[in-house]
């Protein structure tokens, strides 16, 4: 039905070139153009109705409630990973500090580590 506008054009054109009529030129003019506008509106107007999703595409109370299951195991696990994050933080900067502070105990009374050896140049 959409391409009979166009069809409905051209012959409003055909018609415009035909007549030696100027009032009928003017009308056939303005209705070509009404046509060429509808059918090109009812092209658009199909070409949007296609692209819309259907019905069938839409998730039922069942996906849905799985996905918000889904959402809030993620969030609780997020959670408990950025809880847990923070005691990790805590109990490597302390096995540091404590690593550290052994070594410095270890070290030899002339400032040197243990595992180091002296510079012989000096």
């Amino acid at each position: 039905m959409r391409w009979l506008w166009f069809v409905g054009s051209l012959v409003c054109f055909a018609v415009l070139f035909k007549t030696t009529s100027i009032g009928l030129a003017l009308l056939c003019l303005v209705g070509a153009l009404v046509f060429m506008i509808v059918g090109t509106l009812a092209v658009a107007a199909q070409r949007i109705e296609n692209s819309r999703s259907d019905a069938g595409r839409l998730f039922g109370p069942e996906e849905i409630r799985q996905m918000r299951e889904a959402e809030a195991r993620r969030k609780a696990a997020q959670e408990a990973a950025s809880a847990d994050a923070g005691i990790v933080g805590v109990a490597t900067a302390s096995a540091l500090i404590a690593a550290e502070s052994t070594g410095r105990d270890a070290a030899s009374p002339d400032g040197t580590a243990s595992g180091d050896a002296p510079d012989a140049g000096t």
